[in-house]
């Protein structure tokens, strides 16, 4: 019985062992575990701070872009006023020039004054490409261009002088200066003729345009002068409308 008592002690204190031991490696294990989800917990709120880093950055940068692109159309639009109250200068400019010349060569019998300068009406429908001849034809091709919203052709009725501007300017503003003129266009005819030397000659042109008021269509007339100057073999705008 001794024996076997033991034997059965021996046993016990080896199970006793036994479990003590496996309790320590699973205590050890649940520690390094507890210490890994700590470390990934720890790794998960610093990859979330950075993403809501990131998001901030890119609307930061959506809002860098998008102050760009007003300054850009800001910048735009401040030209297009530039070149706007440049063309408006330049035609007030030409409207006091054609006023007093009209008055003196009124005044002294000059070639506004000559029914003989008066050429036949050219309506708008039968406005033609006729090159650059003679001041008559350019006169005729601006309209026809303008007619027919040919932005490179009305660029080349023009001297090289003053087309600065309109080379710097788009196809739609170039359209644009006389748009409205246009819409309501029916013809011109050149009343005058003027010879300054043997490169430049001033035409007289009266431009017949519509109006509407209520039902009833009335047309009114404005008389213009404007000179053409020699470009080889060629006669060109001499001024910016």
């Amino acid at each position: 019985m001794k024996p076997s008592l033991k034997l059965i002690g021996a046993l016990l204190l080896a199970g006793a062992v036994a479990g003590t031991w496996v309790q320590r490696s699973a205590l050890s294990k649940m520690r390094a575990d507890n210490q890994l989800l700590r470390e990934q917990s720890r790794e998960t709120q610093r990859l979330a701070g950075e993403n809501a880093n990131l998001e901030r950055l890119r609307e930061e940068i959506r809002e860098v872009e998008q102050l760009r692109n007003e300054t850009r159309e800001l910048h735009k639009l401040r030209n297009e006023v530039r070149q706007l109250r440049e063309r408006k200068s330049d035609l007030d400019k030409l409207r006091a020039q054609n006023q007093q010349l009209r008055a003196r060569t009124n005044r002294d019998g000059g070639p506004t004054s000559r029914a003989s300068d008066a050429r036949p009406l050219v309506t708008k429908e039968l406005l033609a490409d006729a090159g650059w001849s003679s001041p008559e034809a350019a006169l005729e091709t601006f309209f026809w261009a303008f007619r027919e919203r040919n932005a490179q052709k009305i660029r080349a009725c023009f001297s090289d002088e003053p087309d600065v501007t309109l080379r710097e300017q788009t196809d739609e503003q170039v359209l644009a200066g006389d748009a409205p003129l246009m819409a309501t266009f029916k013809g011109f005819q050149i009343v005058a003729r003027k010879v300054v030397s043997a490169d430049e000659i001033k035409l007289g042109f009266r431009v017949i345009h519509s109006t509407v008021q209520g039902e009833s269509v009335s047309r009114d007339s404005m008389d213009m002068m404007l000179p053409f100057k020699r470009v080889g073999n060629e006669w060109k705008i001499g001024v910016r409308l």
